[in-house]
């Protein structure tokens, strides 16, 4: 081991069960290095990163801090050496019922030097100054952490863990659902970081970013250690050692109206709400049409809206040229539209269900007769479409808290294909899934398109690109732009995706 290594994990061995999820795996993180942990879902990064910060104490191996063998028994050990830990699961570094300003300050509050009586003014204050270094503004600090947006849960957790002076950073899939503004900010702050000497561990599946800042990369496959690439590397060089070479689809043919003669959904002059803009458009029938956009430019609460969750301030949404208004889920649900939300883990997962129980909670009817449910049908139904999307696990009936993020995503997007139905809106359904997953999905998505509208929403331009055949750019609730697949002009969507004032497109 290099003597200026501040971590190194060697011959890591970890197994849940008959499952063996980590096999002699060894890492150094040094000072003054960002060093990205690439893997397909499921390959072992999490239960990695776990190990290294406590959560998990019973492994095979050892972990060295600063040269010293040390054996951490729960996460605070962790956080005592030195490692902070930002998980990809944002609900692990926030805690919901508490304020903005408690989860900033959260350190303050568990220390052992806090007074028994709260002081409110001392941990606001000690809050926005953790807030400033990231450049962040909250209007209420008292507000409850679990009414924010997933993008500003994920500063928060981010923010504190910067506070904490590390010397080991771990950091979890930071970018997957923050905006471009934050990702630039965040990437400035880790170089800073790194003049200052700090370690970073770096997991992404966005694997320019790991192009772009990484000073080496290591990789996971298949619970085993892969190579370790030295700059300089590229996307493609990763992804072959990640999980070899992948097969490209052919481009769908171009002329959306030839190809897709009947129009399935159509909006009219649908307003999301009060003041907003209409949004007309049309998804012809097996087309996946895909929108993007920055965070924030009204995407989601297209969605909401017409998966009946919010209300439109007015407009028309038409199936097969019938007008439909769900009023709400359920509504929806009947009415034949489907929605994968972007919020996984408030929105979609049961963390104390089964992987066949998160897939066929909808549609428990259809698996029911006399008001007893029939089981054998539910679990080949399950295990069906846990085959057809490749997520690795023991089997349907293990929990969906077994898996990895990206393959709990993957029972989610799971979920909403297992029935027919009419309209199928995705939103972020890429998040924390690794590109040969990403591929499948995609590849999923075309060649069981069917008679549906398929919509896919990414604020990742290149997670459009792999699936859609069509792209909208909206920017600030409007229509900036569109374009065909096959004719993509990636400079003009960049423009159309950051321009401050957009121009809707007739």
């Amino acid at each position: 081991m290099s003597i200026k290594s501040i971590v190194e994990v060697k011959n890591i061995g970890k197994s849940f069960g008959a499952t063996r999820a980590l096999n002699d795996v060894s890492f150094e993180f040094n000072p003054g290095e960002i060093f990205a942990l690439v893997g397909a879902n499921g390959a072992g990064k999490s239960t990695l990163i776990k190990i290294i910060c406590g959560y998990y104490s019973d492994y095979e191996g050892q972990i060295l801090v600063e040269g010293k063998e040390v054996n951490f028994s729960s996460p605070h050990d962790a956080y005592s050496n030195g490692i902070q830990t930002v998980h990809q699961i944002i609900n692990q570094s926030v805690v919901q019922n508490m304020t903005v300003a408690e989860n900033l300050a959260l350190e303050e509050l568990l220390s052992s030097e806090q007074s028994f009586f709260y002081k409110r003014q001392a941990i606001k204050d000690r809050a926005i100054t953790i807030a400033e270094k990231m450049d962040l503004h909250f209007p209420d600090l008292d507000m409850p952490v679990g009414l924010l947006s997933q993008s500003e849960r994920q500063m928060i957790a981010i923010a504190r863990a910067l506070a904490s002076e590390p010397k080991l950073l771990i950091l979890d899939e930071p970018t997957s659902s923050i905006s471009d503004k934050e990702t630039e900010r965040l990437f400035a702050i880790l170089v800073q970081l790194r003049k200052m000497g700090v370690a970073i561990l770096y997991v992404s599946h966005r694997l320019h970013e790991i192009e772009r800042i990484a000073d080496r990369v290591g990789v996971v496959r298949d619970g085993a250690q892969g190579e370790t690439l030295e700059r300089p590397f590229d996307v493609k060089r990763i992804v072959t050692a990640m999980v070899g070479e992948i097969k490209k689809h052919k481009v769908l043919d171009s002329g959306t109206e030839k190809k897709y003669p009947k129009v399935k959904l159509e909006l009219r002059n649908y307003v999301i709400e009060e003041g907003g803009s209409p949004i007309n458009l049309k998804v012809y029938e097996g087309e996946i049409l895909g929108i993007t956009g920055l965070i924030g430019a009204g995407k989601s609460e297209l969605a909401l809206a017409m998966f009946g969750v919010t209300t439109p301030f007015s407009g028309e949404m038409f199936i097969d040229g019938q007008l439909v208004k769900p009023k709400t889920i359920a509504e929806a649900i009947q009415k034949g539209v489907f929605l994968v939300p972007e919020d996984r883990n408030n929105n979609a997962v049961i963390p104390e269900f089964t992987i066949q129980q998160n897939i066929t909670l909808p549609f428990l009817q259809s698996f029911s007769k006399f008001g007893f449910l029939k089981v054998a049908k539910e679990q080949q139904s399950a295990k069906r479409m846990v085959e057809s999307m490749g997520i690795k696990c023991s089997g349907e009936q293990a929990l969906i808290e077994s898996l990895s993020g990206g393959n709990q995503q993957k029972v989610i997007v799971a979920r909403w294909l297992l029935m027919d139905n009419h309209v199928l809106i995705l939103d972020e359904p890429f998040q924390g899934v690794d590109v040969k997953s990403r591929h499948d999905i995609s590849m999923y998505l075309g060649k069981h398109s069917g008679k549906r509208a398929t919509i896919l929403i990414a604020a990742d331009l290149d997670e459009v690109l792999e699936a859609a055949d069509r792209i909208i750019v909206l920017n600030h609730g409007q229509i900036a732009g569109e374009q065909l697949a096959d004719k993509v002009d990636r400079g003009e969507l960049l423009h159309w995706i950051s321009q401050a004032e957009p121009v809707s497109v007739s």
